[in-house]
């Protein structure tokens, strides 16, 4: 099962756009693409259960040191999700 980071900061971001963290966990399992960032971060163009498509950029809350595995076993590597519109 897939493990979020919200905080205050994040949370904020997105009620900017009108999302909920359940709308956008949501995404997660309606995907149509997923792009990796240079920066290490995702770019993710998904929809939310009411058919919403948004776009979410999001990184594995890791150490650097670590691999991402792109959703694979995500048991320890919460998704911090840095933006969704």
């Amino acid at each position: 099962m897939r493990q979020f980071k919200w905080i205050d900061w994040n949370l904020r971001k997105i009620a900017a756009h009108s999302l909920s963290a359940e709308e956008v966990e949501a995404t997660f399992d309606q995907v149509f693409s997923l792009h990796e960032r240079k920066d290490g971060s995702f770019q993710m163009y998904a929809a939310t259960p009411s058919g919403r498509r948004i776009w979410v950029i999001w990184r594995y809350d890791r150490e650097d040191d670590e691999v991402p595995d792109v959703f694979g076993d995500l048991s320890d590597s919460p998704i911090f999700v840095i933006t969704a519109y």
